[in-house]
């Protein structure tokens, strides 16, 4: 199973997540939820907008 990052897409409004928000960005993928949840929490701490960042499964057919 592989697990992603997400992002909120706009800071403070939890109902659309991306992978990323620009076609530059990197997209995070991890073999464990452990690796997944790590970026996550690094991403967001560094992050200076409030933006939250979760740990999901990659889900099958979708285009991140």
């Amino acid at each position: 199973m592989k697990y992603i990052v997400l992002m909120e897409f706009l800071p403070g409004v939890s109902n659309i997540w991306v992978a990323r928000l620009n076609p530059e960005d990197p997209i995070y993928e991890y073999d464990t939820l452990e690796a997944c949840e790590a970026k996550a929490a690094e991403l967001q701490a560094a992050d200076t907008t409030g933006r939250l960042y979760k740990a999901s499964e990659q889900q099958a057919g979708v285009t991140y």
